[in-house]
């Protein structure tokens, strides 16, 4: 019985998942030129998160009750995070536009990442039902600026990450599907404006 409610439950969150990958992109174009994907351009991306809440609550004091080491380990990880955007953004967009860390002062565009929201997940979820259950959900403004001008504005509304077994993990995947949104989107709303 326990394993008939097993497959049962397996087989749904299969079909749930599935429908959410034909939904299209978790990122929203808002304004702006989408073109700028299809420039042989430099873009330097850099996240913000002063105002970022996770799990409800204002990112150090999650990070502060759930230990030190998470403190320590918080720059780190969205360093991977914006490591793993980078190499998805630059694989799904062969020509044109590409993504990097650390050049702002050598590109010709700059992308700030600005998370408001982020619900981590659930280690669990992802052990045991797998398929993109229990990943992180991700509310972000993501604007792109020619100098100090914004050129392009786009919103991650709920970008969900695969399952993994760490937050760690679950933050990157979170970002790589991000990456993968973002450059439909921008390619989407191009063809559309022209």
């Amino acid at each position: 019985n326990y394993f008939f409610m097993k497959r049962i439950l397996v087989a749904i969150v299969a079909i749930f998942s599935s429908l959410n990958m034909l939904a299209g992109s978790d990122v929203e174009f808002v304004k702006g030129n989408a073109c700028i994907i299809a420039e042989s351009k430099n873009c330097a991306v850099e996240v913000t998160f002063k105002n970022l809440y996770i799990e409800g609550k204002p990112y150090m004091q999650y990070l502060k009750e759930r230990g030190e080491q998470n403190v320590a380990d918080w720059d780190t990880d969205i360093r991977a995070a914006v490591e793993q955007f980078v190499k998805e953004f630059n694989k799904d967009n062969k020509k044109g536009l590409k993504v990097n860390t650390g050049q702002a002062n050598k590109s010709d565009y700059r992308m700030v990442i600005n998370l408001k929201k982020l619900d981590l997940g659930s280690a669990a979820a992802s052990v045991i039902i797998g398929f993109g259950a229990g990943g992180a959900r991700m509310y972000c403004d993501i604007t792109v600026y020619d100098g100090k001008n914004p050129i392009l504005v786009l919103k991650g509304d709920g970008v969900n990450g695969g399952s993994g077994y760490t937050e760690s993990k679950r933050l990157r995947d979170a970002f790589e599907e991000m990456a993968e949104d973002t450059v439909k989107t921008m390619k989407k709303t191009c063809k559309s404006h022209r």
